[in-house]
């Protein structure tokens, strides 16, 4: 299992005018990957990005999309920017694409959103690409509706899951259970924690049971290229300072 850092924590302001500052500090904190939303990457940068990525031994472990695939306009949206999407991940040299998907709404149709994800999937598939889900809380709630319609309304060849931990236990649910039902569609997970009062925070400092979601992987995976990505959302002691703690929190229960 390899390490990564969604770079989140470090917020948009730092990725536009310090990309460099970003892969620095996640290479120094230890981190063999980092996974970064696709709006935050510029492709005309993209050579740069690799060059550096390369020089600071970081891996680009996946790219980051979000979408409501019950809006019409939203699918359009995801669709017409694949060309610059594609082009991007391979110059990176990222196999990985992860996407948040439809937010919390009385009124999704589930048929319809994985109608729209398998076909997003396949289009990345063909390309050499592989698209996996990640899950909010909304996703585990109702003994985890939105997540195991996904999972059982869509093709296995297009689609599999990234979990993640601190969503699925804010929704209610059991992570160690969801990745036996999820089984070998599980492609990584993100490790995300919470407070009791549902505050971000360091991993290791709230209510998510990493070592249990660790050992309930383990006896599912059976992946070469499988990440276990740290995504803090916010930060109150400084990014560098937070994605260190991660990576060291990691770093000592799989060991």
């Amino acid at each position: 299992m390899k390490i990564g850092c969604q770079t989140i924590t470090f917020g948009n302001e730092m990725h536009k005018t310090d990309w460099r500052g970003v892969i620095k500090a996640v290479a120094q904190a230890g981190y063999e990957g980092m996974e970064v939303g696709f709006f935050r990457l510029d492709i005309n940068e993209a050579e740069n990005y690799k060059a550096f990525q390369a020089e600071n031994g970081i891996a680009q472990a996946a790219i980051h999309i979000g979408g409501d695939f019950n809006d019409a306009k939203s699918v359009q949206m995801q669709f017409e920017n694949l060309p610059n999407l594609m082009k991007l991940a391979h110059i990176l040299c990222c196999e990985h694409i992860f996407l948040s998907g439809s937010p919390a709404n009385a009124q999704t149709d589930y048929k319809l959103v994985c109608e729209n994800i398998n076909k997003l999937g396949k289009t990345l598939s063909e390309d050499g690409l592989f698209l996996s889900y990640h899950n909010h809380d909304w996703e585990a709630k109702n003994n985890c509706f939105g997540l195991y319609s996904l999972c059982d309304n869509t093709d296995p060849e297009y689609l599999s899951f990234v979990v993640d931990v601190g969503w699925v236990t804010q929704g209610g649910a059991d992570p160690a259970a969801v990745l036996a039902r999820l089984g070998n569609r599980v492609s990584s997970l993100h490790f995300k924690e919470f407070t009791p009062e549902g505050k971000f925070t360091e991993l290791g400092c709230g209510i998510v049971d990493f070592a249990g979601t660790l050992k309930a992987a383990k006896a599912i995976n059976q992946r070469k290229n499988f990440w276990i990505i740290a995504e803090q959302d916010a930060s109150e002691i400084g990014a560098a300072e937070s994605v260190a703690q991660n990576y060291a929190y990691i770093k000592k229960i799989l060991s």
